[in-house]
């Protein structure tokens, strides 16, 4: 009888050859093991490619849709009232009226007749009515951007029909809005009654005291008070 051992290379070894043969068809280190083995690896890299590729489709799907976003964000119109500026401009909602060229419909003639009243306080008083009392906030075209700064900021007529928010210095603004609204209540005043008589003697010192009479005091006084109100906007 032959001594012959027949080994596999997973170390097991049989006195018959058929019995190496049929421990093959199972062992992972024959080649037939091997085989499934190397299917069964091949199988799994192929699985993980698919579930890659499908990721990598999801990114790019996401990064499109961004793009797409930005290219809207640039295309879009920059016609919001905000603090965003564009070479010192910054664009207003167009519903609002440009400064000097307020509404005053809502304001009635009692409101007026009480204003004028009170001489010292009807200039700012009536300011203070005009822009802030207005319905729809038609008249808010002033504001004051830096409390630190002697800056105004009004609403004018800008490129294209748009209207802005414009820098201006303080002193102008408020000598403008002085001069605009004293002149309006003046027209409002009968110097035949006690009422308009009041008024228009006042408006006859501070008119003197811008000459220099007093000092300019009567009149640096109104342009405090409506600067206070401006404030208060």
């Amino acid at each position: 009888m032959s001594s012959r051992k027949w080994e596999c290379v997973c170390g097991y070894s049989s006195n018959h050859r058929q019995g190496l043969h049929q421990h093959r068809k199972t062992c992972k280190s024959s080649s037939g093991g091997e085989t499934e083995q190397l299917k069964s690896h091949v199988a799994s890299l192929e699985k993980d490619k698919e579930q890659l590729r499908e990721q990598l489709e999801k990114k790019d799907q996401q990064l499109a849709a961004k793009d797409r976003q930005i290219e809207q964000l640039i295309k879009r119109p920059r016609t919001v009232n905000n603090n965003t500026t564009n070479n010192n401009k910054i664009v207003v909602e167009q519903h609002i009226n440009a400064f000097g060229k307020e509404s005053i419909d809502h304001i009635s003639q009692q409101q007026i007749q009480a204003l004028l009243a009170d001489p010292v306080n009807a200039v700012p008083q009536y300011i203070k009515l005009k822009h802030r009392r207005a319905p729809g906030g038609v008249n808010q075209n002033l504001r004051i951007p830096n409390q630190k700064r002697a800056i105004y900021q009004v609403v004018v007529p800008g490129e294209g029909g748009d209207k802005e928010w414009e820098n201006k210095s303080k002193g102008e603004i408020l000598e403008q809005l002085y001069d605009d609204n004293s002149g309006q209540l003046e027209a409002e005043a009968d110097e035949e009654t006690c009422v308009g008589s009041q008024f228009l003697h006042h408006q006859e010192k501070v008119k003197a005291s811008v000459g220099g009479d007093d000092g300019g005091r009567r009149y640096k006084d109104q342009l405090d008070k409506i600067h206070s109100v401006v404030t208060n906007l």
